[in-house]
């Protein structure tokens, strides 16, 4: 999902560093990888529309393997017609054998998508107020060097947890034990500035971590110090873009603001069998 403005910049960056104008990132070599049947980025245009990419990236190969959907090639074809924004009849038919117009029936534990970050907040919020455990609020604390830098952190400045909430790292701890950003776990016990969760099957120990935004000279600018948890009843589209899901709740209560939310939404799952799509059903 990146955009025009910041390949450009990364090019610009790279070619002061070098000390080398006259080539691609300074001659660094750079392989780009992506589908731009895919999301758009947030803010600005496409890469290929960069001046610098039509100059420069020249070489292009398909790849045209399928490896999530491998196992399910009617599932893939299908995908790839709601990807190519030519469906058929027979597809339609074919995904609606996977609607419902309620969710009550389906295991509160598979992770919900919604096109909007709306959708999401008032949905994880519901699924808290259903726990009847106490809630325990987590504050981080942050140490900004400089004002006037604006510092996105990936963990939350607040979270609010309960014994059997669901929840998602958004940051790596222990990657070789899986406790990866993204993996998905249950709470299960709660001490001070922890959480136990239960994640990949196994009783992890989450502890607050620090998380630091460095200039470009390596010097931090800013750091947060804070439990790297968040809410995972569901997530928007954007945010499960990357992740290969074991089931695939969409609830398609608002109209996509971009086609290709369909596409990414539905094509999470390995097989068809686990895509449960939600129509007409209110958030209250």
């Amino acid at each position: 999902m990146i955009n025009a403005q910041t390949f450009d910049l990364l090019h610009l960056i790279a070619c002061e560093i070098k000390q080398c104008y006259d080539e691609l990132f300074g001659g660094i070599q750079v392989i780009a990888c992506g589908d731009f049947f895919q999301l758009p980025p947030i803010k600005g245009v496409f890469v290929f529309k960069s001046k610098i990419w039509q100059q420069y990236m020249t070489e292009v190969l398909v790849l045209t393997e399928c490896f999530r959907q491998k196992e399910d090639a009617q599932f893939f074809g299908a995908l790839n017609e709601i990807r190519f924004g030519q469906v058929s009849d027979q597809t339609i038919d074919y995904f609606m054998t996977r609607c419902f117009e309620k969710d009550e029936n389906l295991n509160n534990k598979y992770t919900r998508l919604f096109f909007r970050n709306v959708e999401v907040d008032v949905y994880n919020n519901n699924k808290m107020k259903s726990i009847k455990h106490e809630g325990y609020w987590f504050y981080a604390k942050d140490d900004i060097k400089n004002p006037n830098i604006q510092c996105s952190f990936h963990i939350p400045a607040t979270v609010y947890l309960k014994l059997g909430a669901i929840v998602m790292l958004v940051k790596n701890i222990n990657v070789e034990e899986g406790l990866c950003n993204g993996s998905i776990g249950t709470v299960i016990l709660k001490e001070n500035n922890a959480v136990w969760v239960n994640l990949n099957k196994k009783e992890v120990k989450i502890e607050c971590v620090k998380e630091e935004i460095l200039h470009c000279t390596h010097a931090a600018v800013g750091s947060r110090f804070g439990l790297p948890l968040k809410l995972a009843f569901s997530f928007s589209v954007h945010n499960a873009q990357e992740s290969t899901m074991n089931k695939d709740v969409v609830q398609f209560n608002s109209k996509a603001f971009i086609n290709s939310l369909y596409y990414v939404s539905l094509s999470r799952v390995c097989n068809i069998n686990d895509v449960f799509i939600i129509i007409n059903n209110k958030l209250e």
